[in-house]
């Protein structure tokens, strides 16, 4: 296995959906929801982030900036239009692939496969699916056949609703046996598609976080379940969730990341047992919203909470949580490590600087489904147009169309810009003089046609209960 390439590192990126900093152990949550994370973090070689910023809020937007190290507004992709990365801007796999690595993908989220054109540059590109015929197809019979002998360990047993079925164990089989037959150098990108919605853990975590609900795990996954099929309906009239089911809500979602933990720490182990000189990246592509701004999920709002996401990079020295980072920083880092081509990467090298500010932006939206559900729902809420916003750790600036924001964090309810209009001034020369050259498109966008099946599955996963 191990030939005249192995000069070169092993890279592992790991990508969790929807998971927020503060509600991981690395983030000093109260629960302990990440402590495989956490103990990868704490090795020698390993560093935890604690201010990294996701590009965008929602996959289609963020994995595509992940794995290409650019901005929403360069790549284009679900920014302004339903359109697939652009062909000629250059993805991570293909860098990799360019400086001889053998490169494997596996994904549970379409927007993390070909329905985004992200899956370019893959030896091997795996798409679980989501209807029998898909996984049977994608994971093989023998691990569905394992699966299925421990469904009620790893899932909830063997219920017909697909919305609470997890697929980290999948996930993580999948990725194990490319680990195990891979040949190094290796660049395997894994996206598990926990915790995102609908928030259903596998029945032994179903009571992990619950000693404080007046209720069982059962039935605060069923409160889960339901805000899941009516989180529309429920953010147009204002959010107005009791506190029982708002603390429900959480309680499934934090047992959700526990056992993405470990999945996670399963797959680590096999990593560190199969492979030579490994960095190991683990983070999430967005995080989730549970009332902030009045919103759920990750809709609409660009709080923090849909932002600022978990970064742990182990096996890499010379790192140092100093400052902001995104995610197009770690990947500039790891292919300068690797010795692959940088140029179009938008981020810096980790181990020589830092960024002054992070910036994310917000793609093109709707309100109609909102307005559908509350007719007189405050349309002057969330942009429907593209916007950014700059953030430097102190201050966040939102440079919105129709009234700029400015946040002295963690507050993001009081605009202060009115008391500090110099920081607004700076930091709204330095985001216009970015997008004017950094944040100017590159390449030619197609459309996404989106077939029946494949719209089905968004559906399912909630996607599309908002104009894309």
């Amino acid at each position: 296995m191990v030939d005249e390439m192995t000069d070169k590192p092993n890279v592992i990126w790991l990508t969790l959906d929807s998971v927020r900093q503060d509600h991981t152990t690395m983030g000093g949550y109260d629960r302990e929801t990440t402590p495989r994370i956490q103990n990868i973090a704490n090795k020698s070689d390993g560093v935890s982030f604690s201010s990294c910023f996701s590009h965008a809020r929602a996959s289609a937007t963020s994995v595509p900036s992940i794995l290409s190290g650019t901005y929403p507004s360069r790549h284009g992709t679900y920014y302004q239009e339903s359109s697939a990365f652009p062909d000629d801007l250059p993805l991570a796999a293909e860098l990799f692939h360019d400086v001889g690595y053998n490169t494997v993908g596996i994904s549970n989220n379409g927007y993390a496969g070909s329905l985004t054109g992200v899956d370019r540059g893959f030896d091997e590109f795996v798409l679980l699916g989501s209807s029998p015929a898909e996984i049977l197809r994608s994971a093989g019979l023998r691990n569905v056949l394992k699966f299925a002998r421990n469904i009620r360990s790893h899932s909830v047993g063997f219920s017909t609703d697909t919305h609470a079925h997890s697929g980290a164990y999948l996930t993580t089989e999948l990725a194990k046996e490319r680990v195990q037959q891979a040949e190094e150098p290796l660049f395997m990108y894994v996206h598990y598609n926990e915790p995102h919605r609908a928030y259903y853990p596998p029945l032994p975590y179903l009571d992990r976080f619950t000693e404080d609900l007046p209720m069982s795990g059962s039935e605060a996954a069923e409160i889960a379940m339901d805000v899941h099929h009516n989180l529309i309906e429920i953010a147009a009239n204002g959010c107005n969730l009791s506190e029982e089911e708002l603390a429900a809500l959480k309680a499934m979602y934090d047992a959700e990341i526990a056992y993405t933990d470990d999945r996670v720490g399963m797959l680590y182990d096999c990593v560190q047992e199969e492979l030579g000189d490994t960095i190991v990246v683990i983070t999430a592509d967005h995080g989730e919203l549970f009332g902030e701004d009045d919103m759920l999920a990750h809709k609409y709002s660009m709080h923090n909470g849909v932002l600022h996401v978990p970064m742990v990079v182990q096996g890499l020295s010379d790192l140092s949580d100093e400052g902001v980072i995104q995610h197009s920083d770690v990947l500039s880092t790891l292919l300068s490590a690797a010795g692959a081509e940088t140029e179009t990467v938008q981020g810096v090298d980790l181990r020589e600087e830092r960024r002054e500010y992070a910036i994310s932006q917000s793609p093109q939206d709707s309100l109609k489904p909102l307005l559908e559900h509350n007719s007189e729902y405050n349309t002057s809420r969330f942009p429907t147009e593209p916007y950014s916003l700059i953030q430097d750790g102190r201050f966040k600036y939102v440079q919105r169309p129709d009234e700029p924001q400015l946040y002295r964090l963690p507050n993001e309810i009081e605009n202060v810009i009115d008391d500090h209009p110099e920081v607004a001034e700076r930091l709204d020369a330095q985001l216009t003089e970015w997008l004017e050259t950094e944040g100017q498109p590159v390449g030619h966008r197609e459309d996404i046609d989106i077939d029946e099946a494949t719209r089905k599955r968004l559906a399912d996963m909630g996607y599309l209960d908002h104009e894309m």
